[in-house]
């Protein structure tokens, strides 16, 4: 089942997984290893099956959180572009605020998997530094914007007095 943070075909259960003795990938409903022979145990290969739907979705969300944060510099230059800075400052403050919760949900969803798969090494990695830089820059963004709306302020109130 997908939701507003899964991207992809999480619905579809997924019968594959990598055989214990030879590591080649086998479907879960085998007896056993169309490769080796080995006999296939079924709960072990439905629960190996499902973890590495969780690894294949969990890297796929990464990829699709970092191509995502690759768009805020698009949408940072549309700002200041005539016709459509109304279209870039809205993109720029739903991504500056949606890809650190995004990257949290992630984190939590998927970081406690224990694997030594490198495609979620890396994915792990990806979402850690997506998730502190956009992060950071929502941070930042937040301070300038409480500076310039205070010293705007206190402009005003010197005025009046």
């Amino acid at each position: 089942m997908s939701d507003g943070f899964t991207i992809g075909a999480a619905g579809a259960a997924s019968t594959l997984f990598s055989c214990p003795q030879c590591n080649e990938t086998i479907d879960a409903s085998s007896e056993k290893c169309r490769f080796c022979g080995a006999p296939v145990n079924p709960d072990y290969a439905r629960h190996a099956a499902e973890v590495l739907t969780r690894i294949n979705q969990a890297c796929s969300d990464a990829s699709y959180m970092r191509s995502t944060a690759l768009s805020l510099p698009v949408f940072f230059v549309l700002r200041f572009l005539p016709i459509l800075s109304m279209l870039g400052a809205i993109g720029w403050t739903a991504l500056l605020i949606g890809i650190p919760i995004w990257a949290a949900i992630w984190w939590v969803r998927y970081n406690a998997i224990e694997t030594a798969d490198q495609d979620f090494v890396r994915a792990r990695k990806t979402v850690l530094i997506v998730g502190i830089v956009v992060g950071s820059l929502l941070l930042i963004s937040m301070i300038l914007f409480l500076v310039f709306f205070a010293a705007g302020f206190l402009a005003v109130v010197a005025r009046h007095h």
